[in-house]
Parts: C-alpha cells; structure tokens; sequence
C-alpha cells in the first residue's frame, strides 16, 4: 500500500515541516498521518485517546518523525496545552488538519432518531472543535505569515441525511467554517481548505451500517449488516464502483499542504470516486 502513494508524493515535499492533526487515534486521521510522514513532515498526533495516538505512532511506524499527546477539541485549556507545548518544543506550525470527528453520543446507533444529546456532542467536536483549534492555531499563523489548515469535512455535506442529519448538518458548517476563515486569514498568507471524504470503512462507518441494519437503509442494502451493507453501499452510490481508503485523503491533505497548493484556498475538495460532482 505504501509503494502505491509514495510514488503520487514524488513532487510533494513537506520536508521540515511541523504539523498537528487532531482525531488521530484511528481511521483516516491515521491515515493522513501517515501519508504526511512519508512526504516528509514531522507529525503530532493528538486524540481524545491517549491510547489511541499512541496505538498511531505504532502504526505508522516512522521513527521520530511522530510525537503522541491526547488533546481535547472541546477544551480550550486542553488546546492551548497542547499548542504552547509544541511552539516551546518544535518553534513552528506549517500545518493543521482538523480530523476530530463523531456521529453521535454513546448509544447513537440504537436510535432511530438522534436525541438532542447527539446534536450537542456532535457540534461541540465537529463544529466548535474545528473552530477552537483553528483559532488558537491561526495566532500562531499570523505571526508567521504563513501556515496550511485543512478542515476533514464529509460528502455527508452535499447531501442531507434521513438517519443523521445532526452529523450532515455539523459537516455542512465545516464547509462554510472553511470558506469564512479562507477569506479571515488570506491577508496573513494563510490557506485554509477541506477535504470531502466518501465512502470509508471506520468506526464512524461502522456505527451507520449497524444503524442501518436495524432501521433500514435503503433498497439496495435491505437486509444486509456490517461490511456487506457497506459493500453494497459503494457499489450503489459510487460510480466508481471503490471504496476510499485513509491514505486517499491523506494524500489529498499533504497536496493542500504542499506548495503546490499555493493559490488554492476557501475550497472543499471531494474524494469520492465520483459520487458527487460539485
């Protein structure tokens, strides 16, 4: 798998570059995490999870090119924490990638409808979470005059959701978040852009096929669960009959961070195999 995108990172060169990437612990944020290593940049894995960063730097494997630390991107203490900590340590931020992300509070999946709990978890980490972390990180910016952020919103942005529409919702405001401090941080030299991943076997994915299985999907996975009711999902929905994988998006973070992403700012980039085409 590692041959495959190490020769797309032939032309794009993070050597040096310091960056931080929250919801880290699992799925795409390792993903991406990894892929940025292999372009070179040096990478600090954060998540809620202590254990979960730290299960990440085993993963990736690349030596000292990773650091773990478990930070909350509820919590304005736990960010700032954990940024002033890195500046002290390594001097510098190039890049940020805000992957934190949930579907819902403990028991989602069992609802058919999501409670009000599940609307104020939800926007606490995937609205207020990217807000929190882009804002501390964006003083660090300024003074720089220059710096990458890289909002993971979703294709759950493009279209409403009948059995998760506080998810689609919060993933919408990521989107129009990114397009509002695009236009805040250009005079400071800043891009700031997302990435709309598709359809992506992780836990998120998880929890909305056992959703799914037990309050209908819709014709083509009836009657299926797990893995077959994703299966069947990519090959209904994406014309290019495959699913996305971590390390896809990654790839789409380090070319945003790259300097080949220069003039390329305030956008929202789907990688979804053609599923949606705006």
């Amino acid at each position: 798998m590692e041959k495959d995108f190490e020769v797309g990172l032939n032309m794009i060169n993070l050597s040096g570059k310091e960056a931080i990437v929250t919801g880290a612990g699992s799925g795409i944020g390792r993903g991406i995490c990894s892929v940025l290593a292999l372009a070179g940049a040096n990478v600090l894995v954060t998540d809620i999870s202590g254990k979960g960063a730290e299960d990440t730097l085993k993963h990736c494997g690349y030596g000292d090119k990773f650091r773990a630390r478990q930070m909350d991107v509820t919590n304005e203490n736990s960010i700032d924490e954990i940024i002033s900590e890195h500046i002290k340590d390594r001097k510098k931020i190039d890049i940020l990638v805000n992957n934190a992300g949930i579907i819902g509070s403990e028991g989602w999946s069992n609802r058919e409808i999501p409670n009000s709990q599940d609307w104020t978890e939800v926007y606490e980490v995937n609205v207020r979470g990217v807000v929190k972390v882009s804002e501390r990180v964006s003083k660090e910016f300024q003074n720089q005059k220059r710096g990458k952020i890289i909002n993971i919103a979703s294709i759950a942005a493009r279209q409403g959701s009948p059995d998760s529409p506080h998810y689609s919702t919060s993933k919408a405001a990521v989107v129009s978040w990114t397009q509002s401090h695009a236009l805040q941080m250009a005079a400071y030299n800043v891009n700031v852009n997302a990435v709309c991943p598709g359809l992506i076997w992780t836990p998120i994915w998880e929890s909305i096929a056992r959703k799914r299985s037990q309050f209908g999907g819709s014709l083509e996975t009836k009657g299926l669960e797990g893995k077959k009711l994703f299966d069947q999902t990519v090959k209904a929905w994406v014309p290019l009959q495959r699913e996305q994988t971590p390390e896809d998006i990654g790839n789409m973070v380090a070319f945003l961070a790259s300097d080949l992403a220069e003039n390329i700012t305030g956008q929202s980039i789907n990688v979804d195999g053609g599923r949606f085409t705006n």
